[in-house]
């Protein structure tokens, strides 16, 4: 296996942002075919779990959360699942703010083995700011060997007066 370097890092998450570009502008039309692969990468996977999430009802009603779910780790599923319990998870006040979400800021993820840490801002639709931490594995069982799933999410605290930026 390749090291993993700042310089390919960087290179990747260029690449990540135009195909999370590309998966954003096609999400809707293709939102059944988006499954977890191991092309993508930690930052991949959160930019499409996120973009479906800001248009949650599309193409139809919690469309980006049943989206989200198939990302979820199977560890992450056996807490949070079935797909009925997670989609109350939004109810959330912590996470309620990621459906519909006006504005997405994805930061570079932070890899380490077999784990990957990655930020994520958001501006709601009032205009508020919220933080998330996404904490990822790459899956080493079939049907999910080598790609990169969501265990779990945080939202980091943020004071009113503090600007957040991912970058």
């Amino acid at each position: 296996m390749t090291p993993i370097t700042r310089k390919s890092l960087r290179l990747a998450s260029l690449a990540s942002l135009l195909l999370i570009a590309m998966h954003g502008a096609i999400a809707d039309q293709f939102l059944p075919e988006i499954q977890p692969n191991p092309e993508y990468l930690p930052d991949e996977v959160v930019g499409i779990q996120m973009r479906a999430l800001g248009k949650n009802d599309q193409p139809f009603d919690d469309a980006g959360i049943e989206l989200t779910f198939r990302f979820a780790s199977p560890s992450n599923k056996t807490s949070t699942g079935p797909l009925s319990r997670f989609t109350n998870l939004f109810s959330n006040p912590a996470y309620k703010p990621m459906l519909n979400h006006t504005l997405l800021e994805v930061g570079q993820a932070e890899i380490r083995e077999n784990q990957a840490r990655v930020p994520v801002m958001i501006e709601t639709p009032d205009g508020s700011r919220m933080v998330y931490l996404f904490m990822l594995s790459l899956q080493a069982q079939e049907p999910y060997m080598d790609c990169w799933m969501t265990d779990s999410v945080n939202a980091v605290k943020i004071a009113p007066k503090d600007e957040p930026t991912l970058m």
